[in-house]
């Protein structure tokens, strides 16, 4: 879920904001300081930054935790899979988040 918000929050800066991260600070009233935790993979986006967020910049609730149609349908599919596979899958997953070094 993390990385869902984590997503979707650097779509809206990219979309919403055109990049300016200036004017999402303004308009959200985070400081660089928590917009930076917000994008950093080590750190959680918890459910209450996501409603906080939501309400400051006037959003949809939950816009942080939907999926769009073609992250659902991928979503489905992957749970169709026979077990052996996706154990697979999530062993090569697993492999591209490790830190180096490490299998």
């Amino acid at each position: 879920m993390h990385a869902l918000r984590r997503s979707k929050l650097r779509h809206l800066l990219d979309t919403r904001f055109k990049g300016d991260r200036g004017a999402f600070l303004k308009q959200s009233g985070l400081t660089k300081g928590r917009l930076s935790q917000l994008l950093d993979p080590d750190q959680p986006f918890g459910d209450v930054a996501a409603r906080n967020l939501c309400e400051r910049l006037s959003l949809d609730p939950g816009y942080f935790d939907q999926m769009d149609a073609q992250t659902v349908q991928w979503a489905v599919q992957f749970d169709a899979l026979p077990q052996t596979i996706k154990d697979r899958w999530m062993d090569l997953v697993s492999m591209l988040g490790a830190p180096p070094g490490k299998p």
